[in-house]
């Protein structure tokens, strides 16, 4: 094979799994969270009246659900590893819709003098409920087995795109009910919807791991650095990722991947204002313009749009340029929406005028969610298939560090007598940080990536 290993493996021939019915199917896993969560933010106000609870209680709901939900992405990361994925996505489907359900009975009543019991049930509904929705080490690795990896990242962005769907429809709808019902019928609302997505995913087929790595080969010899990459790892046979590990070794292992590693500790960093904006952005709304639920929740949608954009075309992008021959293509849309991101929020959050604000934040939304599908897919790309699933569990691990977004902001902003405009702009610059740490990973990506399809042909 021109400018490859020079061994004689024949690339196996590339099964397509992934029709639109399923792309629907694993979309349902990030929209049930991202509507859970914009139904949460929508009802914070109602929360708080309803059960008497000042913002840190809601930021420190928001947070350790985020640590219940990334550290439970451990255990699914192990089933994903030895059972069918799409069986495992059905049955949370099925678990989270239930617990949405009992979520919506929580009662408001004082117990031995205490007024917030009732939040205190709530709270520990919710727990679980995080833990159904750590998805991500199932889906992400599937998606990769669905779709050619010169479209992952695409596909990335209409899988996270789901989570903007969700999100829109828990803020807009949500609103709506929270001002003319209360909060509990916003929750009850996602039952038959979660329905909806667990049959759909347990009628979906398990495609072959690993095959859609080992296609890339030829891509990857016509590539000058590629083909270079390529050579060196077959000099180099037994690189460590390329073993079968122990349990005890899995996550050193892991960790070893440097690609991998530098992308997802520069995510987590980036993400910080999306856990705060997830929970705050409607009371921010409310509070520094005066708006009511309602009017907060038309106008978080059209701010939303230039998200929703972000999240969907940042992907499209990033593959079209690596088809053109951009190997790092993944890296540089990444740099450019997490560090624009980080210039434009702070402009946004220095104004008190709402029409300087607007699109100030719909700007920053859009930058800061183009690195989306590119920068899943570059973990991806990065990872061996044989380890995806649990390296997607400790990707969730490490980017726990944006779940401080939330509670940090909310413990600001108690302090500036519950000024969140000022809390959020304290925050606004940790997504520059994320840009500084992304330009680390460009020296090591293009020799992971030869790694991972070495490995697939090999083994394929």
């Amino acid at each position: 094979m021109p400018g490859g290993s020079g061994k004689n493996t024949r690339v196996p021939r590339v099964l397509f799994y992934g029709s639109g019915t399923t792309m629907v199917a694993v979309c349902f896993a990030n929209g049930l969270q991202g509507g859970r969560a914009a139904t949460l933010s929508q009802a914070t106000e109602s929360l708080k009246h309803s059960f008497h609870v000042p913002d840190v209680a809601l930021g420190a709901l928001t947070f350790t659900m985020a640590t219940a939900g990334a550290f439970a992405a451990l255990g699914t990361g192990i089933l994903a590893n030895r059972m069918a994925r799409t069986r495992l996505l059905a049955i949370m489907f099925g678990l989270w819709t239930g617990l949405m359900g009992l979520s919506a009975l929580a009662p408001s009543f004082s117990l031995f003098g205490l007024g917030v019991s009732g939040f205190v049930i709530f709270f520990l509904v919710m727990i679980p409920t995080s833990i159904t929705e750590a998805t991500d080490p199932a889906a992400l690795p599937l998606i990769s087995d669905y779709w050619p990896l010169n479209e992952r990242a695409s596909k990335i962005s209409v899988f996270n795109a789901g989570a903007g769907v969700g999100a829109i429809f828990g803020i807009t709808l949500g609103g709506v009910l929270v001002d003319q019902f209360g909060w509990r019928a916003a929750y009850a609302m996602w039952v038959p919807l979660g329905l909806a997505g667990t049959i759909l995913m347990a009628t979906r087929r398990e495609p072959p791991r690993g095959r859609q790595d080992a296609a890339f080969l030829q891509e990857l010899e016509e590539s000058p650095e590629g083909a270079e990459a390529l050579a060196a790892e077959a000099r180099e046979p037994h690189h460590p990722a390329a073993q079968q590990v122990s349990r005890k070794a899995l996550a050193r292992e892991i960790l070893r991947l440097r690609t991998w590693r530098s992308v997802a500790i520069a995510m987590g960093v980036s993400q910080i204002m999306i856990s705060a904006l997830g929970l705050w952005g409607p009371a921010y709304f409310k509070r520094t313009f005066h708006m009511s639920a309602t009017k907060a929740g038309l106008l978080t949608p059209v701010l939303g749009v230039g998200a929703f954009a972000g999240t969907l075309g940042g992907g499209f992008l990033a593959d079209r340029l690596l088809r053109q021959g951009v190997l790092r293509a993944r890296i540089w849309v990444s740099i450019v929406g997490y560090g624009g991101a980080g210039l434009v929020f702070i402009a946004a959050f220095m104004t008190t005028s709402l029409v300087v604000a607007a699109p100030l934040l719909a700007v920053a939304g859009t930058l800061l969610t183009l690195p989306t599908g590119p920068s899943f897919a570059l973990l991806m790309d990065a990872t061996p298939s044989h380890l995806r699933e649990p390296a997607a569990a400790v990707a969730d691990v490490v980017m726990y560090v944006n779940a401080i977004g939330a509670p940090l902001v909310g413990a600001l902003s108690t302090l500036l007598g519950d000024n969140l405009r000022i809390a959020l702009l304290c925050i606004s610059p940790a997504s520059l940080v994320g840009a500084g740490l992304f330009l680390v990973a460009r020296h090591t990506y293009v020799t992971d990536l030869a790694m991972v399809v070495t490995e697939a042909v090999e083994t394929g």
